[in-house]
């Protein structure tokens, strides 16, 4: 038996009364049979091995997993290599309840846990799932895509953890632990992979003992592979339609591209999106000063200069329809403006432990982050109107009429991001046989800055005449303060029962000094884009420009100073203040099973994002006379909070060959945010064109802007069952079951505007917009209101689980082979809170199920080893993201990747 540490607040025996209490949870888990072995009377150690204890440091202090009254996932260094999960998004699926995505114009990583998430990736928003690298705050979405590598666990919590890490999450902590370096000895090893569209993977790790008392980690990895897709370079060549004198129409190409060609170019498949092109090094150092006091600093460099991701149509709910894929299938685009991603970041971190006592230490952690980031995105992905819809030229041969443009052409780019993250964190701790706690100070500061346009050649839904609209934002100085005390305890209240308080006081700012933005989308009357470098041609001639006429003199290429008009400037501070708490019980049925239960609340600070005219811009009226002295306005968001109860079971059965955790939990949440593009405000329409799709009658147009919201009010409830057993000799199977059911109970103000255009006539078609009549709250004039009561949350499948089996087969003295098989489903997920279910517009991933499988053969007594490896082995096509942009083209999303395959031989020295 393990003994127990000196100090520790370890569990007191029961008897069997307790034991039947447990069998009467997971009856149906062989849980009678394991109950009756588990009488308190100790038993011979068993032939077959029993699961190893597993440590985590979910409460701060290192506990064994199996008695950690949290609901946490840990997930070994081995099972992430096996798994081949390389940064943070690559564990949807593999935990219960846990979903990512990827918003490909910002590289944000959308991270969601049971689903609670947040889709503001710009320097202005906070993650409701927080990053923790060594146990240190990483605040940026940015940051999850860094490369996993040389880990000694992830662990990932589920729930509000507002007293414990960082700035505090209302959905849960994702904590990545590196592996440190070791002082008892030299050893490593090296790691090569080739797989599927040309990858190759370098992964070597190394560890320098220098005596008892000092020692250095190095790691360093490699990644290259080709783009998943096919891409071929966006030529396309439509001009408009004009009558063929028959009652017909004929396309007028000019031999000239429609679409912009400044940056359009010969790829090789290296060059395309979804390619990988990345490195990670790491050199760790550890000091062990004196026998009380040890020192260890990290400096961690990653840098990606892939393409990054692109939008592609779905084939499967465009399948039978006019906009149905070509042959080239689902992995296919047309670009012309090739991907281009460039991230660096480098961390710095520092960490001081110093043991008072035997019971007691001190711990010091700091940290400086530095991310750059410059980024070109092609927004449409070649997705353009069929045919058929393309404007026409009137009989008279002088104006444009119905339909919509020849072609889609809108792009992102980032000039320049730099974001700057310093984090403090001072933590006390003492642990005796009754009682551990730890209490501290955190400290947090961000000076951000980006410059990035938004680029609108051609959008769907703009008039014949519509010369190019665009968005650039210059924000030099950003800036984010966080800083909060907190503590925590466990005490014992009697010999089986133990109770858990902590509290956490906040104080969070934001600022934004001097930022400056503009937004010209009122193009349609005057050509400003072009900066005079180009002169438009008469109507009867064809559109305002070709690809061609277009320079890097003109609009975001131009910076700031290319903008007719610029909003006054982003001057502005807020801050906001809350107090979190957790309340706790926990239960000691007997020394493998044990009962808790949980009350924990947790907050997400508030925000603003950028000064706005309300009303469309300086030539426009308010529809509101009132709205005429704060047409420029900030828009705010409250602050997110949550209150979470669980109540759960853990037990290691079955002389300790099942480990068994069930958490039960119900979430209710206040001002959730959510982030979209709606409608900001109410204009009066003039003689500026009033797009079909936002008439409010005939006398108002309603004004739209990318906004972060609060959902009123909202529940979440469910169940995770998590498991592993060692069923017979050498063979090991795990799992998950989850259930989720989450439900928006009060949001007045939801606009259902997702593809409108393509929806009219069909059996979801989008409601009429609230017109602008006597005694209508104008709050709701202009939207698509929609009842939302009982939808549930984005990212939130009902059910999922995954199941996996592997198996080690001695081939003779020095030798195995152990094949491991996964299959991991889960039921229908939406993208909004709207929960559209039409097959061929609906915002939803349909239920699906993934094989994944592994053949790894280890050699001279583990000192070599070669694996066979495959992921999504069902070849799914699984959206992760999908814009909430009306278009007239259908469905466009981000996916993950395709089957993937490879083989990786190792060496151990």
């Amino acid at each position: 038996m393990r003994k127990k540490k000196r100090g520790a607040l370890a569990p007191t025996p029961r008897r069997s009364a307790s034991s039947l209490a447990v069998s009467g949870l997971v009856l149906s888990l062989w849980l009678p049979t394991a109950m009756a072995e588990d009488k308190g009377e100790e038993k011979p150690k068993a032939a077959v091995n029993e699961l190893p204890q597993v440590t985590v440091t979910a409460t701060r202090s290192k506990t064994a997993l199996m008695k950690t009254p949290v609901a946490v996932t840990a997930i070994s260094s081995d099972d992430l290599l096996r798994d081949n999960i390389k940064e943070i998004r690559n564990l949807s699926g593999y935990v219960p309840n846990v979903q990512f995505g990827m918003s490909p114009a910002d590289s944000g990583v959308m991270m969601a846990i049971r689903g609670v998430s947040s889709t503001n990736f710009t320097e202005i928003g906070d993650p409701a799932v927080a990053v923790h690298v060594d146990g240190i705050y990483s605040p940026r979405a940015q940051a999850a895509l860094a490369l996993m590598f040389d880990l000694d666990s992830v662990e990932v919590l589920r729930g509000a953890q507002g007293t414990l890490f960082g700035k505090g999450s209302t959905a849960g902590v994702i904590n990545i632990q590196p592996g440190r370096p070791d002082f008892k000895r030299d050893y490593g090893w090296t790691s090569l992979q080739m797989g599927a569209y040309n990858a190759r993977e370098l992964r070597t790790v190394y560890n320098k003992s220098l005596g008892e008392k000092f020692a250095l980690r190095v790691a360093y990895m490699r990644e290259m592979r080709d783009g998943y897709i096919t891409q071929e370079r966006d030529m396309t060549d439509r001009g408009y339609r004009k009558s063929d004198g028959k009652g017909g129409f004929v396309s007028t190409p000019d031999g000239k591209p429609d679409v912009d060609q400044r940056l359009n170019r010969m790829l090789k498949p290296s060059e395309y999106y979804y390619n990988a092109n990345q490195w990670a090094g790491r050199l760790s150092a550890r000091w062990a000063i004196s026998p009380s006091l040890e020192w260890q600093g990290t400096v961690e460099r990653w840098r990606n200069k892939g393409a990054g991701d692109v939008q592609l149509r779905d084939c499967e709910m465009a399948a039978g329809t006019a906009r149905a894929c070509g042959p080239e299938g689902q992995w296919h685009a047309k670009i012309n403006v090739p991907g281009m991603v460039d991230v660096t970041m480098d961390n710095y971190r520092n960490f001081l432990n110093w043991k008072l006592n035997d019971t007691m230490e001190l711990q010091l952690r700091n940290s400086y982050s530095i991310q750059k980031r410059s980024q070109h995105q092609d927004n449409d992905g070649g997705l353009h109107a069929i045919e058929s819809e393309v404007f026409r030229l009137n009989a008279a041969g002088t104006a444009l009429e119905g339909g919509i443009p020849n072609v889609t052409d809108q792009a992102t780019y980032v000039f320049g991001a730099r974001y700057r993250t310093v984090v403090n964190e001072l933590q006390f701790k003492q642990e005796t046989k009754n009682w551990r706690y730890v209490m501290g100070a955190f400290q947090m500061h961000e000076k951000n800055a980006i410059d990035q346009g938004q680029d609108n050649l051609v959008v769907p839904g703009w008039p014949g005449l519509a010369y190019p609209g665009a968005h650039f934002w210059s924000q030099s100085n950003r800036q984010v303060k966080s800083r909060a005390l907190f503590a925590q305890g466990d005490f014992k209240i009697a010999p089986a029962w133990t109770g858990t308080a902590g509290l956490r006081i906040s104080r969070d700012g934001r600022s934004d000094a001097g930022g400056l933005s503009s937004e010209n989308y009122s193009g349609q009357q005057t050509p400003w884009y072009y900066r005079g470098k180009h002169t438009p041609p008469p109507i009867s001639q064809g559109m305002p420009h070709n690809g061609n006429d277009l320079s890097f003199e003109m609009g975001p290429f131009a910076g700031l100073k290319g903008y007719p008009a610029v909003l006054a400037e982003n001057t502005k501070s807020e801050t906001y203040k809350n107090s979190s708490y957790r309340l706790g019980l926990q239960f000691d049925a007997d020394k493998n099973n044990m009962f808790f239960a949980s009350l924990a609340t947790a907050y997400r600070p508030g925000g603003f994002s950028d000064r706005t005219d309300r009303c469309g811009g300086p030539n426009e009226k308010c529809s509101f006379p009132e709205d005429e002295a704060k047409r420029i306005y900030f828009r705010e968001y409250l602050s997110e909070t949550t209150k979470n109860f669980e109540l759960g079971y853990k037990g290691r059965l079955l002389n300790r060959k099942l480990d068994l955790s069930v958490v039960l939990f119900n979430t209710d949440f206040e001002n959730m945010h959510y982030t979209n593009t709606t409608r900001i405000g109410v204009r009066k329409r003039s003689a500026t064109y009033c797009d079909s799709t936002q008439e409010i009658g005939t006398t108002d147009c309603v004004v739209n802007g990318w906004v972060t919201r609060n959902i009123g009010k909202s529940s979440i409830r469910g169940m995770e069952l998590e498991f592993k057993a060692l069923p017979w000799q050498n063979g090991q199977i795990w799992g998950y079951v989850s259930l989720l059911d989450s439900k928006v109970k009060e949001w007045e103000t939801y606009d259902d505007d997702w593809l409108c255009g393509v929806r009219a006539g069909g059996a979801n078609p989008c409601p009429d917009r609230v017109l602008n009549t006597p005694g209508v709250d104008k709050q709701v004039v202009g939207i698509r209101q929609i009842d939302l009561r009982g939808k549930a949350l984005p990212n939130s499948p009902k059910y999922s689980y995954a199941l996996n089996y592997s198996h080690d087969f001695a081939l003779g003295d020095d030798m195995s082979l152990t094949p491991t098989l996964s299959y991991r489903w889960q039921s229908r997920m939406y993208f909004t809170p709207r929960n559209l279910d039409d097959p061929q517009y609906g915002a939803f991933q349909k239920a699906y199920g993934n094989v994944n499988a592994s053949v790894k053969l280890v050699g001279n007594n583990g000192k070599w080893d070669v694996e066979l490896w495959g992921t999504n082995l069902s070849n799914n096509a699984v959206k992760t993201w999908m814009d909430p942009i009306t278009t007239s083209h259908g469905i466009r999303a981000s996916f993950a990747p395709p089957r993937m395959y490879g083989v990786r031989a190792t060496v151990h020295y």
